[in-house]
């Protein structure tokens, strides 16, 4: 077999998959790959369309060359004889970065979501009949949510990429000055140029208390949520927060760090999440720290209330704030044993707060 033609290569914007269009002697398939490790590797492929007709027999030889990939058999195929060549082609990522469809005049012609690759199952194809192991038909229910997703994906993206930052920077800190107090200090977060994301420090009222938060996390849904949580869009869009009792750049340090994972690795962070586990791996906290626990509920103290940050919107749906609470190994052992609530529960009944 020879080398596979290079049709179309597009990255997202996140910089974590790759998507590779590559056309073979018989078929073209849509490759999503994970660029998060050292090398690329592949999460899924799907079969796109047949140049040349497909074999008629599910169990011919030639379905599954070993130099190339398996071939679409005459029954998996709305065109036997070859499908029309393909024109006018055009990558839509997914807002959350973790899921690509390629579109042509016609609507869509094949998606790879955010799942695809697990259970057997890789990805829909406009030119796929049933369920098969190559590709899923795009019809019915499938055909409508997809692209609708493509559709809000692309209005997405126009909005991102057109000088949004501004906006997102100056309602998110006006939304924490509100809430908590004047920010002294902001700073940038991480290496990564897109999404644009800062730290702020405010000091709470007269206090000696200071809350340190980020603003550009909640501005993309992040990927993932919708297979784990009921109601995604009150999940999908989160910022992060730390209270100190000092004026330090500790709490920005680590938010820092934390603030990269949903889109550096193409993931999500939610209530009860922990991070971690090793003693020592937070020394300006403590050398007994071990994990970081996520809530939205922090301890609070019998005179001191945790800071009401709610409010935020980002495109319609509501923003999360979620606490960073430097556990112990204890702790971090009850959370990942039963559940963050007795987590909570015990750092609440040793006198832990919201303020690390």
């Amino acid at each position: 077999m020879g080398v596979p033609d290079l049709l179309m290569r597009s990255t997202s914007p996140y910089g974590s998959r790759r998507a590779v269009l590559l056309r073979g002697e018989g078929d073209t398939y849509l490759y999503l790959e994970d660029t998060t490790g050292d090398t690329a590797v592949t999460a899924s492929a799907v079969w796109v369309a047949n140049q040349a007709p497909a074999p008629t027999d599910e169990n011919d030889p030639a379905a599954y060359q070993g130099s190339g990939p398996p071939r679409m058999a005459a029954s998996g195929t709305r065109h036997p004889e070859g499908c029309p060549p393909l024109r006018d082609v055009e990558v839509v990522w997914f807002e959350e970065g973790d899921g690509v469809a390629i579109t042509d005049g016609e609507g869509l012609l094949a998606v790879v979501p955010g799942w695809g690759g697990r259970d057997e199952f890789y990805g829909y194809s406009r030119y796929a009949v049933g369920n098969t192991p190559l590709a899923w038909e795009l019809n019915g229910d499938a055909s409508e949510l997809l692209t609708k997703k493509v559709n809000e994906s692309r209005d997405f993206w126009a909005w991102r990429t057109d000088h949004a930052w501004g906006h997102i920077r100056t309602t998110g800190l006006a939304h924490l000055d509100q809430a908590i107090g004047p920010h002294e200090a902001v700073w940038p977060l991480g290496q990564r140029t897109f999404p644009e994301l800062i730290a702020s420090r405010h000091r709470l009222g007269g206090q000696d208390l200071w809350v340190t938060a980020t603003t550009g996390l909640s501005s993309q849904r992040m990927a993932g949520v919708e297979e784990y949580v009921d109601q995604p869009e009150r999940a999908s869009r989160i910022e992060l927060a730390i209270g100190r009792a000092t004026a330090d750049q500790v709490g920005a340090e680590l938010l820092s760090g934390l603030a990269q994972l949903p889109f550096g690795r193409c993931t999500w962070l939610g209530e009860g999440h922990t991070i971690g586990g090793v003693v020592g791996s937070f020394p300006a906290f403590g050398t007994d720290k071990a994990a970081v626990l996520l809530t939205a509920q922090p301890p609070a103290s019998a005179d001191q209330p945790v800071p009401d940050l709610r409010g935020l919107t980002r495109r319609g749906g509501p923003v999360t704030y979620l606490w960073v609470l430097v556990i112990d190994e204890e702790t971090f052992g009850i959370a990942r044993s039963r559940d963050s609530r007795n987590a909570l529960r015990h750092l609440r009944d040793n006198g832990a707060t919201w303020v690390q």
